[in-house]
């Protein structure tokens, strides 16, 4: 919309007043921006933009377009500043995912070796060994949720 307003404050800057020309050839009525070249000028009407509406329409678009220049640096800047917030929000996320897979790979492996300590123990601490793994893979799926 400011564009058009625009584009039509230049347009009536360029060019101040327009002429229309009436003109009768034979039986036929022509209207043209130029004179008459062969046949009779009836009527000519001149058409004045008076300077002072032109320079307030053009006034009033250069205000606009300044306006509408502002709200679009407003809107990129709070859009720039929500994917920002965005984008440190899934760097977060990531860091807690990534440090949950990392409690149960030491977890998995906390329990990969209390059940090979319990399958090599004597057997005088075996059971101490094998309640010792059942506690560990315990953990393991309170943290992971695996078995």
């Amino acid at each position: 919309m400011p564009s058009k307003l625009l584009l039509l404050a230049l347009i009536f800057l360029s060019s101040p007043a327009f002429a229309i020309y009436k003109c009768e050839s034979g039986d036929k009525i022509m209207y043209s921006d130029t004179p008459c070249h062969n046949g009779k000028v009836d009527n000519m009407k001149e058409i004045t933009i008076p300077s002072a509406s032109v320079s307030n329409d053009s006034h009033a678009a250069q205000k606009q377009l300044q306006q509408d220049k502002k709200e679009l640096r407003r809107l990129q800047q709070g859009r720039e500043k929500q994917q920002a917030h965005e984008d440190r929000q899934q760097a977060q996320r990531y860091k807690i995912v990534e440090a949950k897979k990392k409690k149960c790979a030491e977890s998995a492996q906390r329990v990969q070796w209390a059940n090979e300590d319990a399958t090599k123990a004597p057997i005088k601490s075996s059971e101490r060994a094998k309640q010792k793994a059942r506690r560990a893979a315990e953990k393991h799926q309170l943290l992971c949720g695996a078995a």
